[in-house]
């Protein structure tokens, strides 16, 4: 008990070294924590199924992209040849998942859910929980569906809702009977609030489970090099292991209940907060040499009054034990206070329960020990053996000025590498930002068949909604129908999509579409029959290099009968998609006159009447087509949803990027205190001998300016290396500039100024025989 009297009487007297060092390794542990909890969730994804390693999921290569690529796209009919063909296989899964699902419970409706059909072997593949009913008859027989537990809590406020009726509107069919209630297990890919009964002619995608005993690697091998039918006919599949597919965020997913997650993300956010807790364990070490002086004559008091050996060092060790200890269990507090914010911030699905799981907790627990133990005893055996005369000769020289500087040097290069890899995400942020601002305050919807409501009727209905600056009709509106076509000089199965579109020419206005010739192609417009619009893209991989389009016939670089019509203008490529993609090629048919096929709307308005808007549309939908629920698209937050990797990163490196630029700051704090406490009186002698206000302000600041120069001279290079790398994955993306540096590095200068001037300013103001007589 007297150990811990000494302890905390030390703390007492040393209030500032405390609460800055208890700060930052709070912070610190508590990063640390909860990336690696997130970490070590993603990584084990599927823990909680058994047959997780006799899983594969097949893809093929999509025969329509610019670049090879992977798809989970399988025709029903193929899979039972598939499956015939090996004995090894247990079973087969084929779902069909429908994503932004709405239902109707009575008179409310519920939005934005996941419905899954499958197969009745889903659960040999998901070990899904039944809560109330049976999964089983849900999946074998028609007009019944299950909902999950927190779907039934929020439309029944209970579990107990079986033999219950629900709508789903756009599924034809009538209502379905709830026949179970489900709970999937935590750490599963799958996110499904409704499944149902798979229709023979449906199955977009496929898995498959191997029989116990199987030899995985040679199984994959063997069915990776067997022909199979294909979407061309006779051809290979690839297969991914669960783990393969959820980390694997190129391949084109058909089942979009599946969630992904980029592997780089993680590597990213456990490499942050590491670097946040260098950067608190540097304050605490930096703090503690300030403190060391004060210990040491603390200790050779004690040994003079009868303290022995053995009690001094372990008051020494507990000291520091207690020290990470304490910061540990408060650093708790703080993780349960912000897991929320952690899993909005990265879209993690992190429980507090989790932390303290046989998956999380044992890692987090060795850690802290190491991170306790190891400096503990090194500060109780080192410490011990120092004398005064020792310590001022070793730490108060050059060889803690030199342990100081490389210590600072390092949190400088944490924060400015961190603000600067922020700064370049946020460029291509910008960048998709700049891409969206095409589709801000824009919305388009199908209107079904006209002859139940005529084109023209709902045209003036909709100019006269308060708000809606135009509106103009197509055939199928932004994400139009596509077309399979040979690229130039390609072979017969080089295939790549031609988006087809057909509409009027101020669809090239509300999306303001950017012409290369926009005075030619307007000239030409009226004197065409058929005037056709290409982009790029269209050039770039169907055009004879060299050669200009304009004023040939479309069908001369696509062979279809069907494709009519005279090229009169280039537009330059949009982006609607993830930047990671090439855009397609176009082709967009114009006409003076909405065309009887015309069955999209798409209209404009001020974003701050988005809401009312979107209201009168609904209002006057169910008007016209009562009972079935109103969808729309939004452009803009398909752009962003299909960059959302971006946001992630951009988010997680501000997030630490502003913990490690504050922990600096407040260590830098703690260690100016200190070395002016120490430099009093060579300050005050200075003053005497004539030195300025500002000159003793620039004797403090200096090193530290010297800090920063050496800190951003080495990690300039690493940042572009690194940042560099990771932009090779967008086929669109900024380019890495010396702003993006300067920036973070005049940002930490200010700081750090103004942080080491709050110190030095009352030093510079002393009287300098104070300073003096004092010391």
């Amino acid at each position: 008990m007297y150990i811990l009297k000494f302890v905390l009487r030390s703390w007492w007297r040393n209030k500032l070294f405390v609460t800055i060092s208890l700060v930052s390794l709070i912070i610190g542990i508590a990063c640390t924590n909860l990336l690696t909890a997130f970490v070590l969730y993603e990584y084990n994804i599927e823990y909680n199924n058994p047959n997780r390693d006799r899983i594969l999921r097949l893809t093929q290569t999509l025969p329509f992209a610019q670049q090879e690529m992977q798809g989970t796209f399988v025709y029903h009919e193929s899979v039972p040849e598939i499956i015939s063909q090996f004995p090894e296989i247990e079973a087969s899964l084929r779902t069909q998942a429908i994503t932004h699902t709405k239902i109707r419970v009575g008179d409310q409706e519920y939005s934005e859910l996941n419905l899954l059909s499958a197969d009745s072997t889903l659960p040999k593949f998901i070990p899904i929980e039944t809560l109330a009913g049976k999964i089983e008859e849900t999946l074998t027989h028609p007009g019944t569906i299950a909902i999950s537990q927190a779907l039934a809590e929020r439309c029944f406020g209970t579990t107990d809702c079986l033999g219950k009726l629900l709508d789903i509107p756009q599924s034809g069919e009538n209502a379905y009977r709830i026949a179970a209630v489900f709970r999937l297990p935590s750490q599963s890919m799958l996110q499904a609030d409704l499944l149902t009964h798979l229709k023979s002619p449906e199955g977009t995608t496929c898995s498959i489970l191997l029989k116990e005993g199987t030899d995985l690697n040679a199984f994959r091998q063997r069915f990776e090099t067997t022909e199979l039918p294909t979407l061309l006919g006779k051809g290979y599949y690839r297969t991914q292991t669960l783990q393969e597919s959820y980390f694997t965020t190129t391949t084109q997913d058909s089942n979009q209940c599946i969630e992904h997650r980029q592997k780089a993300l993680l590597s990213v956010g456990l490499l942050s907060a590491l670097l946040i807790l260098f950067i608190g364990c540097f304050n605490y070490i930096n703090l503690s040499f300030s403190r060391l002086l004060k210990q040491i004559r603390t200790l050779h008091i004690e040994s003079l009054l009868g303290a022995s050996h053995r009690q001094i060092r372990w008051q020494l060790f507990a000291d520091t034990f207690l020290m990470v200890i304490t910061a540990f269990l408060l650093s708790i507090l703080l993780m349960s206070d912000l897991l929320a914010v952690f899993n909005a911030t990265i879209s993690a699905h992190l429980s507090f329960s989790y932390l303290f799981s046989v998956q999380v907790f044992p890692v987090i627990l060795l850690f802290v020990i190491i991170l306790s133990v190891v400096p503990a005893e090194y500060m109780s055996r080192k410490i011990q053996t120092l004398s005064e005369s020792r310590y001022r000769s070793f730490f108060t020289g050059r060889k803690k000025q030199r342990i100081v500087a490389a210590l600072v040097t390092l949190q400088f290069m944490i924060s400015i590498g961190l603000l600067s890899a922020f700064m370049i995400i946020r460029s291509q942020m910008d960048l998709i930002e700049q891409e969206g601002s095409r589709y801000k305050g824009i919305v388009e919807f199908g209107i079904g068949d006209s002859r139940q409501s005529p084109l023209s009727t709902w045209i003036e209905d909709i100019k006269s909604i308060p708000g809606v600056k135009s509106v103009v009709s197509s055939k199928s509106g932004l994400y139009t129908m596509s077309m399979a076509v040979p690229r130039q000089n390609g072979e017969k199965n080089d295939l790549l999509m031609l988006e087809l579109y057909e509409n009027c020419p101020d669809f090239l206005d509300i999306y303001d579409f950017d012409l290369l010739d926009a005075k030619q192609t307007f000239h030409l417009l009226l004197r065409t029959s058929v005037p056709v619009i290409i982009n790029e893209s269209f050039i770039r991989y169907l055009v004879p290099e060299g050669e200009d389009p304009v004023g040939q016939p479309i069908s001369k670089y696509v062979p279809e009968k069907s494709e009519k019509g005279t090229i009169i203008g280039v537009m330059k490529d949009f982006k609607k998609y993830s930047l990671t993609n090439n855009v397609f090629p176009l082709r967009m048919i114009l006409h003076e006159i909405p065309q009887d096929n015309y069955t999209t709307l798409t209209l404009q308005f001020d974003e701050q009447d988005r809401t009312a808007v979107i209201n009168h549309l609904r209002g006057l939908w169910e008007k016209k087509y009562p009972g079935t629920p109103f969808n729309y698209e939004d452009p803009y937050q398909v752009l962003i949803s299909n960059n959302q990797e971006v946001t992630d990163f951009s988010r997680i490196l501000l997030m630490y990027a502003s913990i490690s630029l504050f922990l600096t700051l407040f260590g830098l704090f703690g260690i100016t205190h200190y070395a002016i406490q120490q430099r009093i009186r060579e300050i005050g002698i200075r003053k005497i001998h004539g030195a300025s206000f500002g000159q003793i302000l620039w004797l403090v600041n200096r090193p530290f300016l010297y800090y920063i120069g050496i800190a951003f001279i080495l990690i300039v290079p690493l940042v572009c290396y690194l940042m560099n790398y990771w932009l090779q994955q967008f086929a669109y993306h900024v380019h890495i500039g010396i702003l993006h540096f300067l920036l973070p590095l005049f940002f930490t200068v200010c700081i750090t100024l103004l942080t080491v001037c709050l110190n030095s300013y009352r030093a510079a103001r002393n009287n300098p025989v104070d300073s003096i007589k004092y010391e």
